[in-house]
């Protein structure tokens, strides 16, 4: 066991993306001989290492309604965009003293939703690593700035929010964040080249040590079976071509493109294609459409076993992820870890993962007809060489061992404390 203790913050243990990528890298830290200690707002695994984090009698209800309580300063805003804002104000999390004065070094992760404040982070006087999920830890409030580049110079009149005034709620936050990160010792950890990018442009991390380091996933639980047999699994065709769409708010989020899917989908039709079936994951179920453009299709609702979800993938032939903006989805990375080749907008971190001809296909981020084009050619060009290239990419880039041990030695630089031999 190593000498160095890591405390993660994050608001849950297994809700939302952001924080099962982090549940994964705290377990692999622990794996790898590190003292990992998961402190979450919200949990919910019987999991004597992940340690609630909340005011003494605040659950998950609670944390519900401080959540809430701090979404009503968004009433001010009458023409605030359907995209999600979080301000800062009420918290419900709590951090315990103990585990705080015992760690090397802090990793922070996804902490909005009410789960903390800044004045919080600025008492934990230890070196914080904060993983970026989204830009929310350098912008005013948005977790995703679509066209917007007011994060660059300190928000105010935020589109999101529909602002006409520089002194609104974005540049409010901006000015708690600075006020406070001013006394952090912080170094920043990007999962994708694209937020890295945003977050050396930003007015609160130019100036930062920002280090890329990509999200990883289990090779020996995200791995390609056999597909036929995963077909049988599920009792979907053995004959013609799966296609699969999937995220968490697969169906009602409008970032992750499910109208781009069904446009997409409604362009291969008419081309003639007539051997497909359609899965969906992690969507509404209930009046889900039976067929789309003639195709049946299966809508799985969410898939909660991650060992499931590799059988999942390994008997599509295509993901499809037309994600409008992203950072690096698990999907993506999980989809090719399988052997399954990925079609999707080149939007956000994707381009990291995919490659052209390679190990998938990309298009135009909007571009309904290069969707369907790029469908077309994956499904043409579908063979050994794909998918085994698919799965070449997940090993050499985005194993999850390998993104631990850069964790590790990010850790031990930043507090001094050297590795062990058995490390």
């Amino acid at each position: 066991m190593s000498d160095l203790s890591v405390v993660h913050l994050t608001q849950s243990d297994n809700e939302g993306g952001a924080n099962r990528a982090a549940y994964r890298i705290h377990k692999n830290l622990q794996s790898i001989g590190l003292h990992s200690t998961f402190h979450v707002g919200r949990k919910h695994l019987d999991d004597s290492s992940v340690v609630a984090a909340h005011l003494p009698g605040a659950g998950l209800p609670v944390s519900d309604v401080i959540a809430y309580l701090n979404a009503r300063k968004l009433r001010s805003y009458p023409r605030k965009l359907a995209t999600p804002f979080s301000p800062v104000g009420l918290r419900y999390g709590q951090l315990s003293a103990r585990l705080i004065s015992e760690a090397d070094v802090i990793c922070a992760h996804w902490i909005a939703g009410a789960f903390l404040n800044f004045r919080q982070l600025v008492a934990i006087r230890k070196p914080i690593v904060w993983r970026l999920s989204d830009i929310w830890p350098f912008s005013g409030g948005c977790h995703y700035p679509g066209s917007c580049e007011r994060f660059e110079h300190g928000c105010g009149s935020c589109p999101q929010l529909g602002s006409d005034t520089d002194e609104d709620l974005s540049r409010a936050g901006i000015e708690a964040r600075r006020s406070a990160f001013a006394r952090l010792d912080l170094t920043i950890a990007a999962p994708s080249r694209w937020i890295a990018g945003l977050a050396r442009r930003s007015s609160l991390f130019g100036d930062r040590r920002i280090e890329h380091i990509p999200t990883g996933v289990d090779l020996n639980v995200f791995r390609p079976r056999d597909r036929m047999e995963a077909r049988r699994r599920f009792g979907w065709p053995e004959n013609g071509q799966i296609v699969l769409f999937g995220a968490l708010g697969a169906t009602e989020d409008p970032r992750k493109g499910y109208a781009h899917f069904l446009k997409a989908i409604e362009l291969v039709t008419s081309s003639g294609r007539k051997d497909l079936t359609l899965v969906v994951f992690g969507g509404v179920v209930a009046a889900a459409a039976n067929s789309i453009g003639g195709f049946p299709i299966y809508h799985l609702g969410q898939v909660n076993s991650e060992e499931l979800l590799s059988f999942v993938y390994s008997a599509a032939d295509v993901l499809m992820a037309p994600f409008l903006e992203d950072n690096l989805p698990n999907v993506v990375i999980e989809a090719i870890a399988c052997g399954t080749p990925v079609v999707a907008f080149e939007a956000g971190g994707i381009p990291d993962a995919i490659e052209h001809g390679v190990n998938g296909y990309l298009a135009p981020i909007g571009s309904d007809a290069d969707l369907a084009n790029a469908l077309l050619m994956a499904l043409d060009h579908l063979d050994d060489e794909l998918r085994a290239s698919a799965r070449k990419t997940a090993v050499e880039k985005f194993d999850i061992t390998s993104c631990s041990r850069a964790y590790g030695a990010l850790f031990r630089d930043l507090t001094g404390v050297h590795r062990k031999s058995n490390e």
